[in-house]
C-alpha cells in the first residue's frame, strides 16, 4: 500500500457523515466529535482539501460542513454540490430557484417527472411508502415519524406539489416490495440504497462518484490523490473510485470487502485516527 503523507498537502479527502465521519448509532443522534473537529482542521490547515459526501439535505449537514471547514459538500448524495462551503449560504443551497452561484450545482428530477413515477409505482404497490425531497421540503404519502421521529414532512396525494427541480425520490419498500420496485426503476433514473431502509431514486448523475470528479477538476487535484471513507453500500463507487478508499469498521461487509484499507469504527473517531496517523 502506498504510503500517504497529509503532511505535505495537495490531497482530496472526501467524507461520508453518518456513521462515517459522526459518532452514533444507526437509530440514535449523531454528533462529530471535538477530535475529528481538530482532525479535520489539521488537515485543511496543512493544505488538503476536505469535501463532505452525504445523503443529507442542506438543511440538517450545513452546521457540521462549517465546523469540519470543509471547501465543498455533496448532499443529497451528489444531487447538489457545493464547491466553495465557505462561502456559500444555506438558503442558495435550499432553493432551487437560486441561480447567482455559479459554485453550486444541481443534478435533480423535475417534480412532474417526479409525481408521474410516483404514480406509476403506486398503481403496481398501492401502499408502497414514498416521497419526493424538494427545496427541503419532504412530501409523502405516509407519517414520516414513522421512521424519523424528529423529521418535519408534508403528507401528500401528490397532487399539490410545487414544480421545480426535486433532489430525489425517497422509499421505504418491505421486504415483499422491493423485487417488484426494482424492477419498476425507469431508465433515466438511478436507485440507491442507504442503511438498508431507504431506497432513493436520482438523477443519474446525482453521485458521489460524479461529484468527487467535479472537485476534482475544481480544485484541480487528481483523482489518484484523493482519498475517500464511507461506511454503506450507498459509498461503494465512490471507495473504488477514488485513489485511496477507506471503511470505518462498523461499515458493512460488502464496503470493507472492496475498500483499500479498513480504519477503526465511527464511535472510535476512526476518520480522525487515520487522518493523525498520516499528517
Amino acid at each position: 500500500m502506498t504510503d500517504i503523507d497529509l503532511s505535505a498537502g495537495g490531497k482530496l479527502l472526501v467524507v461520508d457523515l453518518d456513521l462515517t465521519a459522526l459518532c452514533g448509532d444507526e437509530y440514535g443522534e449523531r454528533w462529530l466529535s471535538e477530535r475529528s473537529e481538530k482532525a479535520f482542521e489539521a488537515t485543511w490547515q496543512a493544505g488538503n482539501v476536505v469535501m463532505v459526501a452525504t445523503a443529507r439535505p442542506p438543511m440538517t449537514a450545513f452546521d457540521l460542513v462549517q465546523r469540519m471547514g470543509a471547501s465543498a459538500c455533496a448532499y443529497h448524495n451528489g444531487g447538489v454540490v457545493d464547491l466553495d462551503s465557505e462561502h456559500s449560504l444555506l438558503q442558495e443551497l435550499s432553493d432551487d430557484q437560486s441561480t447567482g452561484n455559479s459554485n453550486i450545482l444541481r443534478f435533480g428530477v423535475p417534480v412532474e417527472r417526479c409525481i408521474e413515477v410516483c404514480h406509476q409505482l403506486l398503481a403496481q404497490i398501492p401502499n408502497l411508502r414514498i416521497g419526493i425531497e424538494f427545496n427541503d421540503t419532504r412530501y409523502t404519502n405516509f407519517d414520516l415519524t414513522d421512521v424519523w421521529p424528529s423529521q418535519e414532512y408534508q403528507l401528500t396525494d401528490f397532487s399539490d406539489m410545487p414544480s421545480g427541480m426535486a433532489q430525489k425520490i425517497m422509499m421505504f419498500p418491505t421486504n415483499e416490495q422491493r423485487e417488484l420496485v426494482r424492477s419498476l426503476v425507469p431508465d433515466d433514473m438511478s436507485l440507491l440504497i442507504s442503511e438498508d431502509a431507504l431506497w432513493l431514486l436520482m438523477n443519474l448523475k446525482a453521485t458521489k462518484r460524479n461529484a468527487m470528479n467535479l472537485a476534482c477538476l475544481h480544485f484541480a487535484i487528481p483523482v489518484s490523490d484523493t482519498i475517500a471513507f464511507g461506511d454503506d453500500l450507498i459509498d461503494m463507487d465512490l471507495l473504488e473510485h477514488a485513489g485511496h478508499g477507506v471503511a470505518v469498521a462498523n461499515a458493512k461487509p460488502e464496503v470493507k470487502a472492496i475498500a483499500d484499507e479498513v480504519c477503526p469504527s465511527n464511535n472510535d473517531d476512526g476518520v480522525a485516527q487515520w487522518i493523525e496517523k498520516h499528517l
